[in-house]
């Protein structure tokens, strides 16, 4: 049965700025594991708020920062522009530096924190776990930003990574690339595959794909229990 939830606007400090966000956590009192998750290159949109609703009635205390500062994004053009011209080093630090905003709320007490990204929110997730500690586990979701090989070395999380087969952003080669990267650096991982899924399955699904709703559905599913599991 999902848990009763509340959500709220949110705010930390990073660095010399203000990074806003959005909160989403069970209204019942007691210390959770929380869950940092990374939108796409729409930026914090309602579909963003909408899954971490969705992983709060789960129950996890979960963080969306907005990584854009107040903006969204939606024609084609405007999402791949923002993406590929993003500060990267400034964005990781907005995502590492959630962790101990998240570390003073009376929520979590001494329970893990794990980060989950979409999309280029995927490829921002791997950066972040492999720069801090601060997270146990890694949920990526069809990145489409691709770090180097080189900067995922010192991964020392587990990692739960989902695609569709039929997904033209994270193409199948980049999978089996990115799967030869993490057994080569020996980071601990498990990679599930949706059949006819396309891009974006779980945050923005398109159209009413039944493949992308089951694999929505079932991502979700694997991921709680994941969870659950290596954040004990």
């Amino acid at each position: 049965m999902a848990e009763r939830i509340v959500s709220m606007h949110a705010a930390y400090r990073s660095g010399k700025e203000v990074v806003d966000g959005f909160l989403s956590r069970p209204t019942a009192g007691e210390p959770r594991a929380a869950i940092v998750l990374v939108h796409g290159y729409r930026g914090l949109d309602d579909g963003q708020r909408a899954v971490t609703r969705r992983f709060a009635q789960e129950g996890f205390v979960c963080l969306s920062p907005d990584l854009f500062h107040g903006k969204t994004y939606h024609t084609l053009e405007d999402c791949a522009l923002k993406k590929t011209s993003l500060d990267i080093p400034r964005a990781v630090t907005n995502i590492v530096d959630s962790v101990p905003y998240l570390r003073k709320l009376p929520w979590l007490g001494k329970k893990k924190v794990a980060v989950l990204g979409f999309c280029m929110g995927g490829g921002l997730a791997l950066y972040a776990v492999a720069q801090s500690r601060a997270f146990a586990a890694g949920v990526i979701y069809y990145q489409s930003l691709f770090p180097d090989p080189e900067d995922l070395r010192d991964i020392r999380a587990p990692l739960l990574c989902h695609y569709g087969t039929d997904d033209p952003g994270t193409t199948k080669t980049e999978i089996e690339m990115f799967r030869d990267t993490l057994d080569r650096h020996k980071i601990k991982y498990e990679i599930e595959m949706y059949e006819g899924a396309g891009h974006a399955f779980l945050n923005n699904p398109q159209g009413k794909n039944p493949a992308n709703l089951e694999a929505a559905g079932k991502s979700v599913t694997r991921t709680v229990k994941w969870l659950r599991k290596t954040l004990a």
